[in-house]
């Protein structure tokens, strides 16, 4: 499906620049799309949201705490220089 999707680029782009100058056309397949929106709905009716929130919540500030750490580490590893 994405290889078909890519040579048909690649063969509407060669014939606009070399064959009748037909437009460009563009079909995408949106089956793919479909596939993840109803694996992501199934997913969220599921799994409760209010616990997942907290969850995500806790992995966020741990995220963000390591990288101020990081930061500031980095920054007092070169006052010395400044």
């Amino acid at each position: 499906m994405v290889i078909d999707a890519v040579i048909g680029l690649i063969y509407n782009v060669f014939m606009y620049l070399f064959g009748a100058h037909e437009p460009l056309r563009f079909n995408i397949s949106t089956t793919v799309y479909e596939f993840i929106h109803d694996f992501v709905a199934f997913i969220f009716f599921i799994l409760p949201m209010s616990g997942l929130q907290v969850i995500f919540s806790i992995i966020v500030a741990v995220i963000i705490f390591r990288i101020t750490v990081a930061v500031i580490k980095t920054i007092w590893d070169l006052l010395p220089l400044l």
